[in-house]
């Protein structure tokens, strides 16, 4: 009676293990699952402090067709050790990597010089005027801005993405 427990056991156990080995889902070298999802692109950009606090006034604007990420900070953080926080479309990926244990990026190279129109700023938050006339000038990025290549879920499409940052005025 043992005897029958145990291949009744065994045999269905055999059976899943041997099932759950087949490569229908490649696995990439980051040991992320390679899939059909051929999008490629930057959903949000977040900026954390040393006190894991966001600096951010306002949404990130993102122009994915110019491949381009703004954040609007606070007047006068410091923009030299801060933890971003990309999200992406689903399955995508990110290089290079954002560390997990120590992730602290110096983004003061990012940090665009512009001069501020009337009706740039409403409610203390950044307007699409002023960041579409940021995207259409890519000649004022400065050339240390820092960049991220966004790989879509099929490994197949890489794009580049330039992350800036623009300070609120003092109001």
């Amino acid at each position: 009676m043992k005897k029958n427990i145990y291949f009744i056991i065994l045999i269905p156990l055999l059976l899943f293990s041997i099932s759950a080995c087949n490569n229908d889902f490649p696995i990439d070298e980051d040991g992320l699952l390679i899939t059909d999802r051929a999008e490629c692109y930057v959903s949000n950009f977040e900026l954390l402090d040393t006190d894991h606090q966001t600096i951010r006034v306002g949404n990130s604007y993102i122009d994915t067709l110019a491949q381009v990420a703004i954040a609007y900070v606070r007047f006068g953080s410091p923009l030299n050790k801060l933890w971003p926080q990309i999200s992406l479309c689903e399955d995508a990926k990110l290089t290079p990597k954002i560390a997990t244990v120590n992730g602290w990026t110096d983004f003061s190279g990012s940090k665009m010089t512009i001069e501020f129109q009337a009706g740039d700023w409403s409610s203390g938050n950044a307007t699409t005027q002023l960041s579409e006339r940021i995207v259409a000038n890519p000649s004022a990025f400065p050339t240390t801005a820092k960049k991220y290549t966004v790989i879509s879920g099929n490994r197949k499409i890489k794009k580049e993405y330039t992350f800036l940052i623009v300070e609120r005025p003092l109001q």
